[in-house]
């Protein structure tokens, strides 16, 4: 029997072969695991964020004035009212009313109707005996209307709030009397008053980085990355004011904060008063298109 001392060339070749294929498996094994194990993470993120970014949103829109939101769009300069839309706005704008100060019992948003004196042409006064506000050049006055829904026949874009270069004539500029009561100062007064009123503090608008301008310097003091994808909150603005006034990155005053990144879109819509936010978040993974996606959607009542 003789013995061999060594392997052939083709044994050699056949165990690398061998050696290779089975390496290949196991790298695409392991690529599969930490792709897996990246995509379950991004999941879980993504899902995290879209759900604090609605539970932010209903929380400022719950203290919303009723009837002045609306959708608007920068590409045409329309905007329409959120209950009455005809085609879909990319932009989420709504006034919201001074929460803070109502919470804080500062006043409590109702007239005393017996005790108050108001004729359209003269001065006039409106007793509101839980007031203790301070005169403020930000806030204006909005009566509630009927049921609160306020004064359906008037659009909220036109002749309403002050939306986008309209008038607002729904809101009145006021003034605090010494005694804590209140006295209307517009130029134009409302035909009726209600009992109840609310203040109005500033407007907010919620837009993708893809429907504003991203060059706005209120967007470049953020000092980090942003694209189209980037979801923005902007507020300190006052379309009631004269001149009436837009957010800073369709050309106005204010300021911006991020809500989200890798919000591939956001709409809302109002069902039956009630206002339906929709967002999809879509980010990739370790370098694939074919990453992750998270869809919700929430009603504020």
């Amino acid at each position: 029997m003789v013995m061999r001392k060594g392997f052939t060339l083709t044994e050699l070749i056949f165990v690398l072969v061998v050696m290779a294929i089975l390496s290949a498996g196991t790298f695409k094994a392991i690529e599969a695991i930490y792709t897996r194990t990246a995509q379950a993470k991004a999941l879980t993120n993504l899902s995290l964020q879209s759900q604090i970014v609605l539970d932010q949103l209903s929380i400022l829109l719950y203290n919303r004035i009723p009837n002045s939101v609306i959708g608007y769009d920068r590409t045409d300069g329309v905007c329409e009212p959120i209950d009455n839309l005809t085609v879909a706005r990319p932009i989420l704008e709504w006034i919201a009313m001074a929460d803070d100060e109502l919470l804080q019992r500062r006043y409590d948003g109702f007239v005393d109707m017996n005790g108050s004196f108001y004729n359209s042409t003269i001065d006039n006064r409106l007793l509101t005996p839980q007031n203790a506000m301070t005169v403020s050049t930000n806030l204006n006055l909005i009566f509630a209307g009927a049921f609160d829904g306020g004064a359906d026949d008037i659009s909220a874009c036109s002749g309403a709030y002050g939306w986008h270069g309209a008038s607002s004539g729904l809101s009145f500029d006021f003034s605090f009397l010494a005694d804590g009561n209140i006295t209307l100062t517009d130029s134009v007064k409302p035909v009726f008053i209600y009992e109840k009123y609310y203040l109005a503090k500033t407007a907010y608008a919620v837009a993708r980085g893809a429907d504003v301008d991203l060059t706005a310097a209120c967007i470049s003091d953020l000092n980090t990355s942003v694209n189209a994808n980037t979801l923005f909150l902007f507020y300190d603005y006052y379309p009631y004011a004269n001149p009436s006034q837009t957010f800073c990155a369709d050309g106005g005053t204010g300021k911006a904060t991020i809500l989200a990144k890798d919000v591939s879109a956001f709409s809302a819509e109002s069902v039956n008063d009630i206002i339906r936010l929709s967002i999809d978040m879509r980010q990739d993974v370790r370098g694939k298109t074919c990453g992750v996606h998270v869809s919700k959607q929430k009603g504020v009542f």
